[in-house]
């Protein structure tokens, strides 16, 4: 999630800081000097001006807290640590000093203090903005989703033009599958700052989310030019394309984010599923084993590549992908029915195994509470390959009977096998 500091140096909000308590008076020059260079973001030259009221009062909270911030925002965060760790030292009230502490640990990776100052903050102050945005991106990059929204919303009531607040809570909507209130925050974002990449890519993803594919890919042809050296819109860009099916355009997309970053799982996720739809199973097999080299637990790509190696004919090889992905995701119900299905119907002799592919299929029709049709037509092939034709033609009647969701020509095979079983038949696919 995007973590903007939102500094508001105007003499309204700093003059009325909750809980300073220790002001010493700064000389009406330095303070309207460093208010003047921010006007016109000459912040050097306001560093100059507080460092002048620094200098002259050091224990001034109001100067540290202002100079403070602004380091911040100029990303020198251990600096501006100094300065906003002494504002809180002086005024251990402030909420102001404790939030905008907070973010600089939050920008230092220190998430535990980062969230104890948010939380001191808010206790003096339950309306302080940056607290409140901040706690909603420590929450939201922890997975507590409805905290998270909770945080943002306050922060959005108190400052409904705040950019990066209703950029997260647009992403954190998305992250609930809130496609059309993420459309909506994404949107909100554009019409204030409308060459906000970010906002781009995230409206996006939004509407890649909701299968309106079109509309994804004119926001991804937006974002792509505002970050040339940037690979994740390319790569969001591609995955609309491929779900277009304009593979050739979304490989020459994978291709340029991968040059970009080359390690970039995303990426080469995007680039094998191209590869295995076009058929491309060795060049898919490459990509799948390169994301599996950045994160063996990655259960897609340990997938993929078994698929591949199947339609490549290279069972055993898909057997051990299937073993590892049962292993790693053990509520994985694809992963135990694809595993029977290459041990029931199999075409090469020796591998195929009846009584294991039983056992393998029965775990995944009890974890689809036996109400997936294609589960139960493999349990009813691994009968057959068993040589157990009674028990496979129960069970594939149930298939046919659970069937009618599924598509004509899945329904057509289904009825097909309870043939194949009456005549005490195992059935034997061909990858195609």
């Amino acid at each position: 999630m995007l973590q903007r500091l939102i500094i508001s140096l105007s003499a309204s909000l700093l003059l009325t800081c909750t809980g300073l308590s220790v002001i010493n008076a700064v000389p009406p020059d330095y303070l309207g000097r460093a208010q003047e260079a921010i006007a016109r973001k000459d912040y050097s030259g306001a560093l100059a001006a507080l460092d002048g009221a620094v200098k002259e009062n050091p224990n001034n909270v109001l100067a540290r807290l202002w100079r403070g911030r602004v380091r911040a925002d100029r990303g020198a965060y251990d600096r501006a640590f100094e300065d906003l760790d002494e504002a809180v030292r002086l005024a251990p009230k402030s909420a102001e000093a404790l939030a905008s502490r907070g973010f600089v640990h939050q920008k230092r990776r220190d998430s535990d203090s980062a969230m104890a100052d948010f939380n001191a903050a808010l206790r003096f102050d339950p309306a302080n903005e940056l607290a409140l945005y901040c706690r909603g991106l420590l929450f939201g990059e922890s997975g507590s989703l409805r905290a998270a929204l909770g945080d943002l919303d306050a922060a959005l009531a108190i400052n409904p033009t705040n950019v990066g607040a209703l950029q997260a809570r647009g992403q954190t909507r998305a992250f609930s599958r809130n496609w059309d209130g993420a459309i909506a925050d994404f949107t909100k974002s554009l019409d204030l700052s409308p060459n906000d990449a970010a906002s781009y890519t995230g409206r996006g993803g939004a509407y890649l989310g909701k299968g309106e594919f079109q509309r994804a890919l004119e926001d991804f042809d937006k974002a792509v030019p505002l970050l040339p050296e940037d690979a994740r819109p390319l790569i969001q860009r591609g995955y609309a394309l491929t779900a277009m099916e304009q593979n050739e355009k979304a490989l020459a997309d994978f291709e340029a984010a991968l040059k970009l970053d080359p390690k970039n799982a995303a990426g080469l996720m995007g680039r094998a599923s191209v590869f295995h739809a076009m058929k491309k199973w060795a060049e898919a097999v490459t990509d799948y084993t390169a994301v599996l080299a950045l994160d063996s637990d990655e259960l897609a790509a340990t997938m993929g590549r078994a698929s591949a190696y199947y339609l490549m004919g290279e069972y055993e090889k898909a057997v051990a992908d299937y073993s590892m992905a049962i292993a790693q995701h053990k509520e994985f119900a694809q992963a135990w029915n694809d595993y029977a299905w290459l041990l029931a119907t199999g075409t090469k002799d020796g591998l195929r195994n009846g009584e294991k592919a039983v056992e393998l299929a029965t775990e995944a029709c009890r974890l689809t509470d036996w109400k997936n049709a294609p589960y139960i037509d493999t349990l009813a092939a691994a009968y057959a390959e068993k040589g157990d034709f009674a028990a496979a033609l129960k069970w594939q009647k149930e298939a046919v009977s659970l069937s009618s969701k599924e598509t004509e020509e899945v329904r057509g095979e289904l009825e097909g096998r309870v043939a194949l079983y009456q005549q005490k038949k195992p059935y034997r696919e061909v990858p195609k």
